[in-house]
């Protein structure tokens, strides 16, 4: 990563501030689709973002942390290690 933030620090800052934390901090993961929302997570620090964009104006809704194991697990439905690996 590439400076420490912590989560009390994200959580006080306005959205505009943390979409600028997620564009030059955070490590992008992966992405997964809600309804009309794309939902993209990072990770930034120690801890996991996600990035809530309603797709049909590409607006972006709310930027929060995500502790939730359940929902994480998601994005690693996505991952193909072989295909990854060149196997």
């Amino acid at each position: 990563m590439k400076s420490s933030i912590s989560k009390k620090e994200f959580t006080k800052m306005s959205l505009q501030k943390r979409y600028e934390v997620l564009k030059n901090k955070g490590e992008y993961v992966g992405v997964r689709q809600l309804g009309d929302h794309r939902i993209h997570l990072y990770a930034v620090s120690n801890f996991f973002v996600e990035m809530w964009i309603l797709f049909c104006i590409n607006e972006i809704r709310w930027i929060e942390i995500q502790n939730n194991q359940s929902i994480l697990n998601e994005y690693t439905d996505n991952i193909d290690i072989k295909k990854n690996l060149g196997l």
